[in-house]
Parts: C-alpha cells; structure tokens; sequence
C-alpha cells in the first residue's frame, strides 16, 4: 500500500470571461491563493506582441537556444515566455530586464541569484505562456496544456499506459470516452506542476507519483507509488504541498503546485 500525504485541494480557479485590451505585460491573472501570483503572456494580444518584438532583453545564452529551435512558433513561445518572466522579475527587483542572470539547477530548474527573488516557474503550450510566482516563499510549479482535439482515445489510453501510474489510469478506465480529454490532461497538468515544484525532471518521476482526482468533488490527494526508495527524500515536501486546477482559456487544461515554507 503507497504512504498517503496530507489531502491537498485541487481548486478551479476561473479567469475573467472577454478579452482584456489594455497593454499590461504580462497580464496578471487570477492566483489560487494571496501567496501565489500568477501572469500570463497571450501572444495572439497584439499589445503582448508588440512588447515582446520591442524588448531587446535576453542574453546570449537565451537567444542561442532560441536558434536552435526549428519551428517559427517555438520560437516565438519561447521569447514570449522569457521577455515575460523577465519584465514580471525586473519590475520586482527595481532593475532592467536585461540585467537579471539566470541559473540552472539540476533538472533544468531556472533561478535568479539575487536577493529578494521569489521561486518562480513558467510554462507555455500554443499561444500562451504562464508564469508563477511563490509570493510568501516556499517552491513553485505551473504547467498549461492545449487539450489537442485531434488525440483519440486509443492514443491518449498508449500514452496513459506510458506515463501515468496504475492508480491514475484506473481512474481515468471509470470515466466515460467524452470525459477522457479533458481528464487525462488534467492528470498531466497536474503532474507535471507537482514535479516541477518539487525540481524533479519529468521524464524520470512520471511514475513516481499519483495525483487521484475525486470526480465527485473535486478533491485530490496524492499518493507515492510504491517502489522502495522513491521520492523519499521529498516526504516532507509532499506533506505539505498544495496542488490546485486551475481554469485556462477554452480548450487548455492547467495546474499549478505550491510547497510553502516548513
């Protein structure tokens, strides 16, 4: 039988319906809770476009990685993504985008060495980038998913098998066919922000851990798969990390994961 941790709410958190014309950059929208913030990048906004053609922030390193990707649309999410997380840093530590020097941690994690700077973490999917900050400390994760109409039930069940844990894709077998879509990347989002607050890489700990949504209420706990010696040294972690849904634009599934400080 897997260790269970602390209950953790999964909470939908809607964003406001229309679409906002102001030239905020990033757009703030909507946290689960006041020590989180969260801001989103639309480069369909020509407002956000045109902030993201005019900046002339990212560093050599960030724009050598942009020429290695081979699609115009990655690249384009990629420089919409970081000119937003570093406009969202700067305006916080009183300095020019430019000037902020991003680190990696092991799994690929950035951070900032500087004093003051919350954990922070982004995620991008089609049009859209998100960027999430832990406010009151602690560690922070965040993924958004474009819910891809075109993947069938039999591939979306491959990809279970592959990915998911055997609890997880029990779950998912209970469900009726219309509602696999939106579940299966709900489990997804979800993971994936779990293990990014935690600073595990994803491929390796897909299978480490089990996020089971109560499809009654929406509740969601979380479990430790039961092979020895994993994610131990994360229990303590896990006892107190809170994992939230969160409501995206039409037809996108997203979550963010939140570890306050002990």
């Amino acid at each position: 039988m897997a260790p269970k941790f602390g209950a953790a709410p999964f909470v939908l958190i809607r964003m406001e319906s229309g679409k906002l014309t102001h030239a905020d950059f990033p757009r703030r929208i909507p946290a689960p809770v006041p020590q989180l913030s969260l801001w989103q990048v639309d480069l369909n906004d020509p407002a956000h476009a045109a902030r993201i053609a005019a900046a002339d922030c990212l560093c050599s390193r960030e724009q050598a990685h942009c020429a290695t990707l081979r699609q115009a649309a990655d690249r384009r999410r990629f420089t919409g993504a970081r000119v937003g997380l570093r406009t969202v840093l700067a305006q916080r530590l009183g300095c020019a985008p430019s000037a902020l020097r991003f680190r990696t941690g092991s799994h690929g994690k950035p951070y900032v060495e500087a004093p003051g700077v919350a954990a922070f973490n982004v995620a991008h999917a089609a049009d859209y980038a998100w960027i999430a900050l832990a406010e009151a400390g602690g560690e922070v994760g965040v993924d958004i998913e474009r819910i891809d109409p075109a993947l069938g039930l039999a591939a979306m069940r491959e990809l279970a098998a592959h990915c998911l844990t055997p609890r997880e894709c029990a779950w998912l077998a209970s469900l009726p066919a219309h509602a696999w879509p939106s579940s299966f990347f709900l489990l997804w989002t979800a993971k994936e922000a779990l293990l990014k607050a935690l600073g595990l890489g994803i491929a390796d700990h897909l299978q480490h851990v089990s996020v089971v949504a109560d499809g009654a209420g929406g509740a969601c706990r979380l479990a430790v798969v039961p092979e020895p010696g994993q994610l131990a040294a994360h229990a303590a972690a896990l006892a107190r990390i809170q994992l939230y849904r969160l409501a995206g634009p039409d037809g996108y599934a997203a979550a963010m994961a939140w570890v306050p400080p002990a």
